[in-house]
């Protein structure tokens, strides 16, 4: 008999390879619509010299910008089967090894994000939920309602101000220091130091999200049988909130991170660019700045490609639980 989660799997596979077409056809179109030639602008930059029509022409391809649009489309669906995310000119680099060394930098704050964005709102909305009106109800709502009007560029803007620059106690930028420390030890101390300000900035963008939810479903599960029986019994403190409320908040919790992932790479972006964090939002905001077509369609496919294939997991996941009850 096969399992319910690969059944779940598959019968969302073929939307979600639907999705990452769409996506790749997407990423090929939008960036050369916007205005300016990206050789031209290399041309332009004071590091190029003057090239011959050969050197030209081969600088457009190495850009995938030789010929008209169903060619350069053509070459692109082809270079990607074969697995080829093309060569950055401004980087004079592989797209797939700048992606090799950014991508170990994103994912370390979103999964240094994520149990603290989760288990803060869980702790903070069960808390809430259990005695609505109460005055930690009032105060941790509000502080929570203001948290969450502000967007994730701004919060680490804010952070930065105060922990790097007002009251300077944790870096202000980077991963790790200029020259990294030979001792292991201490280079990953330096780099836990420098993750701080980005990881915070990432989890205030989220916790909003998990502590309203846990808020409103501690609110409905106070008034079940079994809490009120849980209650009769002299259970409190640390087995309640565990055992009962918050077993029963993990399949929501779970259905909801398929969405806070999203919003998670998006903020990541923001929060990469104000730190300087070597992540891949960094490295597509310089891609950006720089016309670099070819590292912007391969960090975006992969980074959308990444989404797509833990949304897949999530959801088969929350999807056989919710059926077992």
């Amino acid at each position: 008999m096969v399992p319910p989660i690969i059944l779940n799997m598959l019968s969302g596979l073929g939307v979600r390879l639907l999705v990452f077409a769409l996506l790749v056809l997407l990423v090929f179109f939008l960036p050369r619509m916007l205005p300016g030639d990206p050789v031209e602008v290399f041309l332009a930059s004071d590091l190029s010299r003057n090239l011959t029509g050969a050197e030209s022409a081969e600088l457009r391809a190495q850009f995938g910008l030789a010929g008209d649009w169903p060619q350069q489309l053509g070459v692109y669906l082809w270079d990607l089967v074969r697995g080829d995310l093309g060569y950055s000119v401004p980087h004079a680099a592989p797209v797939s090894e700048l992606l090799r060394a950014s991508i170990p930098w994103t994912l370390l704050l979103i999964t240094c994000a994520a149990p603290i964005f989760l288990l803060a709102g869980a702790a903070g909305g069960i808390e809430a939920g259990k005695a609505p009106g109460a005055f930690f109800d009032r105060i941790a709502t509000g502080v929570v309602t203001v948290v969450a009007s502000i967007p994730p560029f701004t919060s680490a803007v804010l952070l930065l101000l105060a922990f790097g620059i007002v009251w300077p106690v944790l870096p202000s930028g980077g991963s790790e220091p200029f020259f990294p420390n030979s001792n292991p030890l201490q280079r990953d101390f330096d780099i836990a130091r420098h993750a701080v300000l980005p990881v915070l900035a990432l989890s205030l963008h989220e916790i909003s999200r998990f502590y309203f939810l846990a808020r409103g479903e501690a609110i409905t599960l106070s008034q079940r049988p079994f809490i009120l029986n849980a209650c009769g019994r002299g259970i409190k403190g640390w087995r309640l909130r565990t055992a009962y409320y918050g077993r029963s908040l993990f399949p929501v919790f779970l259905a909801r991170m398929s969405d806070a992932l999203t919003g998670l790479f998006g903020a990541v972006l923001f929060v990469e660019i104000v730190f300087s964090y070597p992540g891949t939002g960094h490295l597509i905001y310089n891609a950006i700045l720089d016309r670099d077509y070819v590292l912007l369609q391969g960090a975006v496919i992969v980074m959308a490609g990444l989404v797509l294939l833990l949304n897949w997991v999530i959801d088969a996941v929350a999807t056989s639980l919710a059926r077992r009850g």
